[in-house]
């Protein structure tokens, strides 16, 4: 049950991924079908955080940084227990799959707590998908150590 959870999160925040991806790349306004609510117009809040500073780390968009994140925890869940026991020898350093993925995660939710401030207290932006997306990491984390554990 958890790892399905873990892939219906993963699934949604490749999905906010990709869109702040295409918002990075200017290519927002041709989603007509997304809810005005998820910042999809010109101007909104989101896409003018996309192009902040804080949206990039060393040059590469956030958000294109996570697609990858996303779709490997996409493959561990569909991989099952095989996968989920996979560890990778780095000299005398052996690390499982999922060792990997709460490290990863655990980085991802340390940006996110420093961009909701970057957000509240620099930008004075709103951005709900952004909180959401930061709220789905958290929890994708949280999942992965119960999974672990």
């Amino acid at each position: 049950m958890i790892a399905f959870l873990v892939l219906v999160l993963a699934l949604a925040a490749l999905i906010i991924s990709l869109y702040f991806t295409f918002a990075y790349y200017g290519r927002v306004k041709k989603f007509r079908w997304v809810p005005e609510i998820l910042c999809a117009r010109e101007g909104s809040s989101c896409v003018t955080v996309v192009q902040t500073p804080y949206a990039r780390v060393f040059g590469v968009p956030n958000s294109l940084l996570g697609i990858p994140y996303y779709l490997a925890l996409v493959g561990w869940t569909l991989g099952g227990d095989r996968l989920r026991s996979t560890y990778i020898h780095l000299g005398s350093l052996v690390l499982g799959s999922t060792d990997l993925l709460i490290a990863a995660s655990g980085a991802a939710v340390l940006l996110g707590i420093y961009l909701i401030y970057a957000l509240r207290r620099k930008l004075h932006v709103d951005c709900p998908l952004c909180y959401t997306a930061h709220a789905i990491n958290a929890t994708l984390l949280v999942l992965l150590i119960v999974l672990a554990f």
